[in-house]
């Protein structure tokens, strides 16, 4: 039969193991939280700052923009309403709208070498799960990734805006 003194001997053994436990999970989301800012070094994010379009028969239908904000890249994406046949770079595209939407944020934004992935969605409400790929200074590539069955979307060519030094 357990005393009184072991039963609380008992759940102070509990509470200090529970406590631990908080601080590791606490101490170790930080560590994480860190370290995944840390590989979004500035040189990392610099290489996609600026604005980035696409363009069908002279107009834009697709524009990623990108900033620093508190260290970390971020962004939003304006879209013409379009449909397309095909899928990858070979599909072909008709522009059914041709006025930009609004600016939508991107989220969770992860760098990795000349590529980087992100979430938005779109005007209609979809979530999209992106990745953007510079293939060049001044030029990349945009996929969508975990499409549902079926679907299909095409690789948009993007081009990095550059100002004209008069």
């Amino acid at each position: 039969m357990k005393t009184k003194q072991n039963i609380r001997s008992q759940q102070n053994g509990f509470r200090t193991v529970f406590v631990l436990a908080a601080f590791v999970l606490v101490v170790s989301s930080a560590f994480v939280g860190f370290a995944h800012q840390a590989s979004q070094s500035p040189a990392d994010i610099n290489q996609f700052i600026g604005t980035w379009s696409a363009m069908h028969d002279g107009t834009p239908y697709f524009i990623l923009e990108l900033h620093k904000e508190n260290g970390t890249l971020a962004g939003a994406i304006r879209i013409c309403a379009f449909t397309s046949t095909g899928e990858g770079e070979h599909a072909d595209m008709t522009i059914t709208d041709k006025i930009l939407s609004a600016s939508l944020p991107i989220r969770d934004v992860v760098v990795s070498g000349k590529s980087l992935s992100f979430d938005w969605k779109d005007p209609d409400g979809d979530e999209n799960h992106l990745r953007f790929e510079r293939t060049a200074e001044n030029s990349g590539r945009l996929r969508w990734h975990d499409l549902p069955a079926g679907a299909k979307m095409p690789t948009i060519p993007l081009t990095r805006q550059t100002t004209k030094s008069s």
